[in-house]
C-alpha cells in the first residue's frame, strides 16, 4: 500500500505551529506518510525548520506573505496543490482556507484537516469568518481544547459547523525536553520565560514581580531570563532599566529548539505571564523540564494545569501576587519538589509524541 501524502501549511515565523508539525511527524515512527510542508507568512521561514525539514527529509518550500488577504500568494498556494496533489491538506490555522477548499471542491477525495490554535478574544473578524469556512468544508477540524470548541460554537451561533470536530492537545518531544539535575538554590536563582514578545504576553508584570522580589529577597542572587523576540523588546528593556534590573535580566532573544532546550534546562523556576493562550507550547516545555512554575490564572492556561499540584496559578496582572507565588516556591523545598515530579509526570503522559501522532493518524488517513 502506497503512502499517503499529506501537505502541512504553517506560519513560517515563531509560535506553536512548527512545535506540533515537527512533533506530529517524530510521532510517524513507522513513516505511515509522506509529508511534505509549505511554510507561509509574513516573516521569513525560522532556520531551525529548515534545519529541521533537511534533518528528516521533509520537501518543503517557502512562501512569504503580505498582510491581509495577499491574492497572488493564495492562487500560488493553489498552484502548488494542484502540481503535488497531496491526498490530505493539513492546516495548522484556518486563516489560509480559501486556495485549500479551491483544492478539494475541483480534486476529487481530497482532505482537509485543520488546527485552530488562535485563542478566541484575539480573532478578528476575518479571522471567525476563516474558522466558519473551515468547519463547513473541513473533512475534520481540530482544537485543542473542549472549551475552545464550545466557545467557537457560541460566537458563531452555527453548532451544525462543528460537528466533525477533535479534540487533540498540543505534544513535544519529552526524550528532548527532560529535567537536568535541580541545582543549589541557596545560590543563584534563574527564572525565566519564553515567547513571542507582544502585548499579549504580560512580559511589563513579570518584570515589576522581578524587581520586587529582588528588594525582598537579597539574600538570594537572583536572575531574570526572557527568551523570545517581538515587537515590545525595546519598550521592555526600557521598563527594566527604569525598574533597576537591567543587569539582572538577560534578554536572549528567539532561540532555535535546541538552544532552547538549553535555555529550558538551564532555569530555576519557569513563569509564563500572560494574558491568554489557547495552549501553550512553552508551559509544555517546562512541565516537560519538571520546572516548577507560576503561570496565569487565565483561559487556556488554568486547564493545562492543577493549581498547587504541578504549578502555580496567579491572578493576571497581579505583580505582587506573581512575585509572592516565587517566593513561596524559592523558600518551600517540599512544594518546589512537588510541583517538579508532578509536571514531569503530567507532560509524560498528556505531551508525548506517541499519543499525539496517534490521535491524528485516524483524521489524516480519512
Amino acid at each position: 500500500m502506497s503512502q499517503q501524502k499529506i501537505l502541512h501549511i504553517l506560519y513560517s515565523g515563531l509560535g506553536g505551529h512548527g512545535n506540533v508539525f515537527f512533533s506530529i511527524v517524530k510521532g510517524d515512527k513507522q513513516q505511515v506518510f509522506h509529508t511534505e510542508a509549505l511554510f507561509c507568512g509574513i516573516e521569513e521561514v525560522q532556520p531551525d525548520y529548515v534545519r529541521k525539514c533537511e534533518s528528516l527529509h521533509i520537501p518543503y518550500v517557502f512562501f512569504k506573505k503580505s498582510p491581509g488577504l495577499d491574492m497572488p500568494t493564495l492562487r500560488r498556494i493553489y498552484g502548488l496543490l494542484k502540481k503535488n496533489k497531496p491526498d490530505t491538506v493539513f492546516l495548522h490555522g484556518p486563516t489560509l482556507i480559501l486556495p485549500v477548499i479551491a483544492y478539494k471542491l475541483f480534486s476529487r477525495g481530497k482532505r482537509i484537516v485543520v488546527r485552530d490554535t488562535q485563542a478566541h478574544h484575539l480573532k478578528t473578524k476575518k479571522e471567525w469568518v476563516f474558522l466558519a469556512l473551515a468547519g463547513l468544508f473541513a473533512n475534520r477540524l481540530v482544537f485543542l481544547t473542549e472549551e475552545a470548541k464550545e466557545g467557537a460554537v457560541k460566537k458563531l451561533k452555527l453548532p451544525f459547523l462543528f460537528r466533525r470536530t477533535n479534540i487533540i492537545p498540543n505534544g513535544l518531544d519529552t526524550d528532548i525536553y527532560k529535567p537536568v539535575p535541580a541545582r543549589n538554590i541557596d545560590q543563584t536563582v534563574v527564572i525565566g520565560m519564553q515567547s513571542r514578545l507582544q502585548r499579549i504576553k504580560d512580559h511589563p508584570v513579570l518584570l515589576k514581580a522581578f524587581a520586587r522580589l529582588k528588594a525582598e529577597m537579597p539574600g538570594y542572587h537572583l536572575k531574570l531570563r526572557i527568551a523570545g523576540d517581538g515587537e515590545t523588546m525595546t519598550e521592555l528593556k526600557e521598563l527594566a532599566n527604569s525598574l533597576n534590573i537591567a543587569d539582572d535580566v538577560d534578554f536572549c532573544g528567539m532561540l532555535p529548539e535546541k538552544d532552547l532546550v538549553d535555555f529550558m534546562q538551564s532555569l530555576d523556576i519557569y513563569v509564563h505571564a500572560t494574558h491568554g493562550e489557547t495552549m501553550s507550547n512553552s508551559i509544555m516545555q517546562a512541565m516537560a523540564c519538571g520546572l516548577p512554575s507560576v503561570v496565569s490564572d487565565v483561559w487556556g492556561v488554568n486547564n493545562m494545569v492543577t493549581h498547587g499540584e504541578n504549578a502555580l496559578l496567579y491572578t493576571p496582572g497581579d505583580a505582587n501576587a506573581l512575585c509572592n507565588y516565587i517566593k513561596e516556591i524559592l523558600e518551600h523545598e517540599e512544594l518546589r519538589k512537588k510541583l517538579s515530579l508532578n509536571a514531569r509526570l503530567h507532560a509524560e503522559k498528556e505531551f508525548s509524541l506517541e499519543r499525539l501522532f496517534l490521535n491524528y493518524q485516524p483524521l489524516l488517513q480519512g
